[in-house]
C-alpha cells in the first residue's frame, strides 16, 4: 500500500516537472520569436538611416540573445527527454554568451580592464570545460 502511494506521488511530481519544463520552454520559444522580431527592426534601420556599424552590433547582439535562448531551449528538450542535462549544451550557451560580452565591450566606451580580464578567464574555462567533456566522451 504505501509503495503504491509513493509510486503515485512520484508519477505526479515527475508530471509537474515536465510541466514546468515544457512551460520554460514554450516562454523561451516566445522569447527567441521576439528577439527575431528585435533583429528584423534592427535591420530595418538599414533602410530608414544611414548604414552604420553601430546597426549592425545591434543586430548581431540580438541576434546573439536569439541563439542563447534557442540553446538554453534545446538544454531544456534534452533534459524533458532524457532527464539529464548535457554539459556541452550548457558550456555552449556559456560561450555565445561570453562572445556576446565581448561583442558588446566593442560598442562600450567604460570597461575595466578588470572586466575584461574576468570575461577572457571565463571564456579560458568555458573551452578548457568543452575540451574535457570532449574527452571523456572519446575515451
Amino acid at each position: 500500500m504505501a509503495s503504491d502511494r509513493s509510486g503515485s506521488i512520484t508519477n505526479v511530481l515527475d508530471r509537474v516537472e515536465t510541466g514546468i519544463y515544457l512551460l520554460v520552454a514554450l516562454f523561451l520559444s516566445i522569447m527567441a520569436l521576439m528577439t527575431f522580431f528585435v533583429v528584423a527592426l534592427d535591420l530595418s534601420h538599414f533602410f530608414t538611416d544611414t548604414a552604420s556599424l553601430d546597426i549592425i552590433d545591434s543586430a548581431l547582439n540580438s541576434l546573439l540573445v536569439a541563439l542563447i535562448i534557442t540553446g538554453l531551449i534545446q538544454t531544456v528538450i534534452v533534459y524533458i527527454k532524457i532527464h539529464t542535462l548535457d554539459l556541452r549544451l550548457i558550456l555552449g550557451v556559456g560561450l555565445t554568451a561570453m562572445i556576446r560580452r565581448v561583442l558588446v565591450f566593442g560598442v562600450e566606451k567604460s570597461i575595466t580592464w578588470e572586466q575584461m580580464a574576468v570575461t577572457a578567464l571565463l571564456i579560458l574555462v568555458i573551452i578548457i570545460g568543452i575540451y574535457l567533456i570532449g574527452e571523456k566522451k572519446s575515451a
